[in-house]
């Protein structure tokens, strides 16, 4: 159990990460930028990653149910 823990924090970590960098090199954050300012443009780009990233494994497992559902069957 708290290895399923330690890797969910490290994938959080790592989500945040990526937002920072996304955020600075598109230059909403940039020197003029408050600790405050970066703060809340990581958590709402971290939420909104997440939940992208949830949204396309959901549209990845209703293609694929639909398309298990959908297979022609053999006719002997």
């Amino acid at each position: 159990m708290g290895k399923i823990i330690t890797y969910i924090i490290y994938f959080l970590i790592i989500v945040a990460v990526y937002v920072l960098i996304r955020a600075a090199y598109t230059g909403s954050i940039n020197s003029d930028t408050t600790i405050g300012e970066a703060a809340t443009e990581v958590k709402n780009g971290s939420v909104e990653t997440i939940r992208d990233m949830k949204n396309e494994a959901m549209q990845a497992i209703d293609n694929a149910t639909s398309s298990n559902s959908t297979a022609p069957t053999q006719q002997n």
